[in-house]
């Protein structure tokens, strides 16, 4: 090997090693803050072994294109690898990253997660490590082919019991901020998982909310309580209300997803400073307006109703159709009082049993 070989390999070892500490350093700052440093070991994979999987992150393997997911295989299973790449690079997105590492570690041992495997911290921008999973269709006519009705109700029921374990089962409750479809996955089984914790705020132990600079909302346009997107105020109800949203599009084909998280288009947020009434022009609002005028059915996949089977009359379609719709109504502020999510999972559970 040359002398210039040696220097470059030596040069890429140490680059490697400086990213692993300083990564580190913030990941672990974060678990200490989140958790008081007591958390689930989270292993570490080389650069190596990542390139490796993925095939030098080959286009071939990608699975998710827009977002940097890529499938592969690493010590014989088959792995998702998130290599997150913002379009907009942003002074905190290595903290982003570092938080969806850390929540991702702190919720693994629950079945409705997706599983954290892993990391790699030699990259400028760390990489995690997952289990194998799927994401569900959404905003396609592939949805409507998909998902019957029965796996809708699971998948609600699913990521329900998932948030209400980050807001209860902490010291420090923890609101997910970007609970929407792109964000959930299905392993093998048809097991509904959450992912997706880079927006993922703690409310310190004992309080009830916690503020974030109003003018550094993020999320996704439709999903975005109007209080916390005009105010910054984290409750939560905030998940409450995003919950709600992904209930109306899991079960109408009103699809309608704009995703503000990265965006430089600052308009979009000026909607709800200078005008109260964008909420009229929101999904919620316009699921409650047809419910209210009796046009349930135009708002439903039709394939979505026959595979509710032919057993089942047109009245009981409607009443559990109606209970979903009305549960997301009073997730999103439009119907009574808004519900916790342990409330939410134990609704969504007796809805799947009405016969």
């Amino acid at each position: 090997m040359s002398c210039w070989m040696k220097k470059k390999k030596n040069s890429e070892a140490n680059q490697r090693l400086r990213l692993f500490q300083e990564n580190g350093k913030v990941l672990l700052e974060d678990l200490i803050e989140l958790c008081n440093g007591k958390s689930n070991p989270i292993k570490t994979f080389s650069a190596k072994e990542i390139l490796q999987a993925t095939n030098n992150f080959s286009e071939n393997n990608l699975v998710i294109r827009f977002e940097f997911m890529y499938r592969g295989m690493l010590q014989n299973r088959p792995v998702l690898i998130k290599r997150p790449i913002w379009k907009v690079y942003k002074s905190d997105t290595l903290e982003k990253i570092c938080r969806d590492i850390a929540v991702s570690s702190m919720v693994s041992g629950h079945n409705n997660f997706l599983k954290l495997l892993g990391c790699c911290l030699e990259f400028e921008h760390p990489v995690l490590v997952c289990e194998y999973a799927e994401r569900i269709p959404y905003n396609t006519p592939n949805m409507e082919m998909f998902l019957s009705w029965g796996m809708r109700i699971k998948i609600a029921k699913e990521i329900a019991t998932a948030v209400s374990y980050l807001h209860t089962a902490f010291s420090r409750t923890m609101i997910h901020m970007d609970i929407q479809p792109s964000n959930i996955f299905l392993d093998s089984n048809g097991t509904a998982k959450l992912s997706g914790f880079y927006l993922s705020v703690s409310i310190p132990e004992g309080e009830t909310f916690v503020k974030v600079d109003a003018d550094r909302v993020e999320g996704t346009l439709d999903y975005l309580e109007y209080n916390y997107a005009v105010t910054g105020l984290v409750t939560e109800y905030t998940d409450v209300f995003s919950f709600g949203v992904l209930l109306q599009n899991l079960f109408t084909r009103m699809y309608e997803v704009v995703d503000c998280c990265c965006s430089e288009d600052e308009s979009l947020f000026e909607e709800f400073e200078d005008n109260e009434n964008v909420m009229n022009l929101r999904l919620s609002d316009r699921i409650s307006k047809f419910v209210e005028e009796g046009r349930i059915f135009e708002m439903l996949d039709p394939k979505m109703l026959e595979s509710m089977g032919d057993d089942e009359t047109e009245e009981h379609k409607i009443r559990r159709i109606e209970a979903v719709l009305m549960l997301s109504l009073r997730c999103t502020g439009l119907r009574g009082d808004v519900p916790k999510m342990m409330e939410v999972a134990k609704e969504l559970k007796r809805i799947e049993r009405l016969t």
